[in-house]
């Protein structure tokens, strides 16, 4: 499995990047909308009564971040384990490598639709979002780069992964990836 441990960290780190750059512009529209007066539902709510606004919508984006990172973890942990059996590892790490690209574009996609509910609502309220709006589009592309690169690597490990299996059982070619 060390033939993809810089891979499996390269994910990991791109996957938590790409997390971080949508957690700006996000965060950026809830405090502007807390300064208008408006109240946010949910525990960032309950955490924002307890804490006061700025401790709280802080203590909120920390919890959801390490959620994200521990889910994460949990995913990217999962593709060496998968590659680990000897018969049947090339589905299961496709299909774990499937899991994360799915959950991170899901993740990062409700990520960004957030944002985009918070800006309609500063909108609503009078306030010229046009700069938050511009946040959300360069963070969005960083984003948008880093999921990508998330796909290459992914590809780029699973391509190792067989040229080193191919290896072990004597069919190396130069033909190979």
């Amino acid at each position: 499995m060390r033939v993809n441990a810089r891979e499996h960290l390269a994910i990991y780190a791109l996957a938590t990047l790409a997390n971080f750059l949508l957690s700006i512009p996000q965060y950026l529209a809830v405090n502007s909308a807390l300064e208008l007066g408006i109240n946010p539902n949910g525990t960032t709510a309950s955490l924002i009564t307890q804490y006061g606004s700025s401790t709280g919508l802080f203590l909120d984006f920390l919890r959801s971040g390490l959620v994200f990172q521990g889910v994460m973890a949990v995913l990217v942990i999962g593709l060496p384990w998968s590659a680990s059996s000897r018969r049947g590892w090339g589905w299961q790490y496709v299909l774990t490598g499937v899991f994360i690209s799915t959950y991170l574009a899901y993740h990062l996609g409700g990520k960004f639709l957030n944002a985009l509910g918070w800006i309609g609502v500063l909108e609503t309220g009078g306030v010229n979002v046009s700069g938050v709006y511009g946040d959300l589009f360069w963070f969005g592309l960083g984003t948008t780069i880093c999921y990508l690169f998330v796909i290459l690597v992914l590809r780029r490990s699973h391509g190792k992964l067989v040229m080193s299996r191919h290896q072990e059982m004597g069919l190396v070619t130069t033909e190979i990836l």
